[in-house]
């Protein structure tokens, strides 16, 4: 397995438009069509493909928030057909290890559903802790967790 990260191209950018997670997790994610909109409008985000060789899997957006320079894992999805292979827990330590070096930070930040206890404890085994604190941004208010790079470096 040869996992890597792409950038969203003229090339991938409708496959990865199609991607999507099991019908009982979409209430947790928004979808990849508006999440690439999104990026190409606003330009502190970064949409990329998850690969697996040449072999598309998943899709994530990531940037430093404008107004408060927080650096945000705002999107992270693997799509239903790879589900189950281990595949979340690989390319997020990928991602994070990617972004820490992208925006040289010492923290990274994420909002989560309430109910989505599965993603809750992936993002826990990688050190993020939920803060306290509420993302009022989207359709529903979502838990906030930080991942704080100086207590749990990523190796």
């Amino acid at each position: 397995m040869s996992l890597h990260i792409r950038e969203v191209t003229t090339e991938n950018w409708e496959d990865i438009a199609y991607l999507s997670v099991n019908d009982d997790q979409k209430k947790f994610i928004e979808s990849n069509a508006f999440s690439l909109a999104q990026s190409n409008f606003e330009p502190e985000w970064k949409s990329v493909g998850l690969y697996d060789e040449e072999e598309l899997i998943g899709y994530a957006m990531h940037g430093r928030d404008k107004t408060t320079n927080d650096v945000w894992l705002d999107r992270f999805m693997i799509d239903h057909n790879h589900q189950g292979k281990g595949y979340a827990s690989r390319f997020l330590k990928h991602l994070l290890i990617e972004m820490q070096k992208k925006y040289d930070c010492e923290m990274i930040y994420l909002s989560i559903y309430p109910d989505n206890t599965k993603a809750q404890r992936l993002y826990e085994k990688f050190g993020f802790v939920l803060n306290g604190k509420i993302d009022n941004l989207g359709e529903f208010p979502c838990f906030i967790m930080e991942l704080d790079l100086k207590r749990s470096p990523l190796k």
